[in-house]
């Protein structure tokens, strides 16, 4: 059976270290959770090595507990749409009665990366060692995730893994959508910023420092307005380096503060109750929770099960605490629709609705209709941010600008004053 390594966090907050045995990443989680324990990571124990492929160039691989080389990432991991591809051809070939390890072979030889054609081929081996589909493609997880790999399971266990497999299709087409939705809400304020910021740098290191030098030429005495326009000017141009140094050390601080739990926990938050933005991720946040339930509820997948998978893959952990909590409600014997009705993130509407999903079995249906709903919502919602944000960051920047040149054409209007 499998050791896996995992990090987790105990009912009082203690992060807590250690090993499980279990027969798949899924079982140790499980698990982890069944002793009071939330996981914050598992991974298979195993021993990482670095070798040379046949082309000279370094792989990251690690070996199991058999022996068996796989590789563990690459400079060319498929992208989701390839991972679409492969799963949609997989399907069709399964469908049409092709014996699983030959589909995998052909679908082998389909493939341009070579980290993916390595990737395919150890499956196939583990397959014909006698591992089940499930078991072999968990081994690597920075390709199948923990959703895929429980749906596939599901796919075996009921006879149906053509059609789990075209459902998998469609989830990770979705999945590849709302990512680009999360891109795009975060990107193109980001850009607006930049391009502010370089506005204002610009003016402060070449326009500023031509009116400060008539101004000292003259010498007229500067208003304290100006002369404090022209302090930030020299210090921009003078200690540039400073400047450039505190913005490399807060963003690597940043990025250091953001990988602790406690970091991201805040952070997550911060994002979901954001002014303005903070509607945006809400709605993909409900959408993504929906799809992927959904998905995992009609492909069979145990509903306690599906909602470790849920929590692990929501991507924001104030998403991820909640989804612990409706699994912790169930596990008590309360309704699925009861903790929806609470959390102050879902609106009334989608807890209603969930409630009549649950009442009349048809909860998986009831989850779908609420991610097409919301796939709908998150389109107007970025669609209205971006109509925000734009206006107010026009605002700010015709502030800013505006407040430097009064700076740099009050001692004019003063010297015209005099000459009056």
């Amino acid at each position: 059976m499998p050791t896996y390594a995992y990090k987790a966090k105990s009912r009082s907050g203690k992060i807590v270290k250690g090993q499980i045995n279990a027969p798949s990443k899924l079982k140790a989680k499980n698990t982890l959770y069944n002793k009071g324990l939330r996981p914050l990571s598992v991974k298979a124990a195993v021993k990482m090595d670095v070798e040379a492929d046949t082309k000279g160039l370094r792989r990251f691989i690690y070996r199991d507990a058999s022996g068996d080389i796989q590789l563990r990432f690459g400079p060319d991991l498929p992208s989701t749409k390839e991972l679409a591809v492969f799963t949609k051809q997989f399907s069709l070939m399964v469908e049409n009665g092709i014996p699983m390890i030959s589909s995998l072979k052909l679908l082998e030889n389909s493939q341009r990366k070579m980290t993916f054609k390595t990737i395919i081929r150890s499956i196939a081996k583990q397959v014909e060692k006698g591992s089940t589909l499930n078991e072999a493609v968990e081994s690597f997880p920075q390709v199948f995730d923990n959703l895929y790999v429980a749906m596939v399971r599901a796919g075996e266990k009921s006879g149906q893994l053509d059609v789990i497999l075209r459902q998998l299709v469609s989830y990770i087409e979705k999945a590849a959508k709302i990512k680009s939705q999360i891109k795009s809400a975060m990107t193109y304020p980001v850009i607006i910023i930049v391009v502010a910021i370089g506005v204002v740098a610009l003016l402060l290191a070449f326009v500023v420092p031509a009116f400060a030098k008539q101004f000292k030429d003259s010498g007229q005495d500067l208003p304290e307005l100006t002369q404090m326009v022209v302090n930030l000017s020299d210090f921009l141009v003078n200690d540039w380096y400073i400047i450039l140094g505190t913005l490399i050390g807060s963003f690597a601080l940043f990025r250091y503060w953001i990988k602790t739990e406690s970091g991201r926990t805040i952070f997550d938050r911060f994002l979901l109750k954001a002014p303005i933005i903070g509607d945006v991720m809400t709605k993909i946040a409900i959408g993504r929770f929906s799809s992927t339930m959904s998905t995992m509820l009609s492909s069979g997948v145990p509903i306690l099960d599906s909602l470790v998978i849920c929590a692990a893959s929501s991507g924001n952990k104030t998403v991820e605490a909640f989804v612990q909590g409706v699994k912790d409600e169930i596990e008590k014997g309360g309704n699925f629709y009861e903790p929806l009705q609470k959390s102050p993130m879902f609106p009334p509407l989608v807890s209603s609705m969930v409630e009549v999903g649950e009442t009349t079995g048809k909860l998986d249906e009831t989850l779908r209709k609420i991610a097409e709903i919301y796939e709908d919502e998150v389109d107007a919602a970025i669609e209205t941010m971006t109509s925000m944000i734009e206006p107010i960051l026009i605002v700010v920047i015709g502030s800013i600008v505006g407040f430097i040149v009064l700076a740099m054409y009050l001692p004019v209007f003063d010297l015209a004053g005099t000459v009056g």
